[in-house]
């Protein structure tokens, strides 16, 4: 069973590394793709989270033939967390 994610949670499992939306998904034990969104815009929102590519992706984050999102934490987001 997924535990609750937020911001915080998001900031430790990018200190891994980069990660896809679906990468980070995985580091969070599969967590709901809704609930991991809205900790992601969070952490984004926070300035802990940077979003490179996914710029013509759907709101839910999926791709066609556009790169995907790859998020990686801030200098601000390694503080955090």
């Amino acid at each position: 069973m997924a535990t609750a994610t937020d911001a915080h949670a998001v900031t430790r499992a990018l200190r891994r590394g980069v990660a896809t939306l679906d990468a980070l998904a995985a580091r969070l034990d599969g967590v709901q793709r809704d609930e991991l969104l809205w900790a992601v815009q969070d952490a984004r929102d926070r300035g802990w989270v940077a979003a490179a590519g996914g710029e013509e992706c759907g709101p839910d984050g999926l791709c066609g033939t556009a790169a995907p999102l790859v998020l990686s934490l801030t200098p601000a987001g390694r503080q955090a967390g």
